[in-house]
């Protein structure tokens, strides 16, 4: 049984015990997006798309970025907590 201890980001598994660094979450949505319309509705977000093709979207709580690709491709990383995603 997996549970998480009173220290921060520490995991037990029977007699294992284990820490999450980083999570990393990659999503393919079936749809077409348009990531200068996403960029200009939200908040904590980059968009140029003469530098980069991605959408970068940043969150506070859980503190993750994620990047958005017009294809529908996300990848979400910097996840600490594995409940946090």
């Amino acid at each position: 049984m997996l549970f998480k201890s009173k220290e921060e980001n520490l995991y037990r598994l029977g007699d294992i015990a284990y820490k999450i660094h980083n999570v990393v979450l990659s999503v393919r949505l079936d749809s077409i997006l348009d990531l200068k319309k996403i960029a200009l509705r939200s908040k904590n977000t980059e968009f140029n798309s003469k530098r980069f093709h991605g959408l970068i979207m940043r969150s506070r709580d859980p503190k993750a970025t994620a990047i958005v690709f017009k294809s529908g491709s996300m990848v979400r990383t910097k996840l600490i907590d594995l409940y946090g995603s």
